[in-house]
């Protein structure tokens, strides 16, 4: 755990756990906590695997540089949503195998390789995953999607400039979206 020595005094250790619900993409947990001077609480976390997405650059047919995105319709905020192609890992799956499969599944386009970019925990205050952020290297058409049983997708052609200049709101409606786009401007400045 980063900074432990310095900062034990703020460390809460688990001292056991309680399933409260197995949901289809994620599991609530009660954690039972103590910290160092005796206090101890429940806490609820939710257990879900990590996630994937990847950025893909293409040209339109006018030659301008575009992220391949996928719009489609969350739940959580009764929205559409305009992202970066990713999901979940399967169980035993690496991130950058699941990065590959996600954007062909989603936009029907393959990539030769992928790099990782950055990876976080998208809120540490109750969520134990990791998301993992990639770019796609030689990226080509390779047929249709593939999606899950309910998964609605369109993919778009969106322009990198539009995107990276804050004119599309809906693809800012999104927080996982906003990390991936850091990263991916960390990496394109080195």
């Amino acid at each position: 755990m980063r900074g432990m020595s310095i900062h034990s005094h703020l460390v809460w250790h688990e001292v056991d756990t309680e399933l409260v619900l197995d949901g289809k993409i994620f599991q609530l947990i009660k954690s039972h906590r103590r910290s160092i001077d005796g206090r101890s609480t429940d806490y609820m976390m939710v257990n879900s695997p990590d996630w994937a997405n990847i950025i893909a650059v293409v040209k339109n047919r006018d030659g301008q540089d575009c992220f391949l995105m996928v719009r489609q319709f969350r739940q959580g905020g009764n929205c559409l949503t305009l992202e970066f192609p990713g999901g979940m890992l399967d169980e035993g799956e690496d991130s950058a195998s699941a990065a590959l499969r996600e954007l062909a599944e989603e936009t029907g386009y393959t990539a030769s390789s992928v790099e990782l970019i950055g990876s976080t925990n998208p809120n540490p205050a109750f969520m134990t995953n990791t998301v993992h952020t990639f770019v796609a290297h030689d990226v080509v058409r390779n047929g249709g999607q593939s999606l899950d049983e309910n998964e609605l997708v369109d993919v778009e052609l969106v322009p990198c400039d539009a995107v990276l200049e804050g004119n599309v709101p809906e693809f800012f409606a999104h927080g996982i979206m906003i990390i991936a786009l850091h990263w991916y401007r960390i990496w394109r400045e080195r």
